[in-house]
């Protein structure tokens, strides 16, 4: 039987899966140390403000390569 190529990952999608394999463990680590920081609170209003804007940010990234890596781990 031969098998199509179509659903092998190329060189380059091959390394941008392995690489979102190591990056979505450490951006989860720093969404949660954010939700902490949030949890405790601050009398400083940026800091809030700060912390808010980049776990927003975070998590849009987070879901966003989640989707990317699952789309490739189909192919694998």
């Amino acid at each position: 039987e031969i098998k199509s190529n179509k659903n092998k990952l190329s060189f380059k999608e091959k390394f941008e899966f392995e690489t979102l394999e190591k990056e979505l463990p450490q951006l989860e680590k720093e969404k949660q140390e954010l939700e902490e920081k949030l949890n405790q609170g601050s009398s400083n209003h940026e800091d809030l403000l700060q912390w808010g804007q980049r776990l927003e940010f975070l998590t849009n990234d987070i879901d966003s390569k989640s989707l990317r890596w699952l789309e490739l781990s189909e192919s694998t």
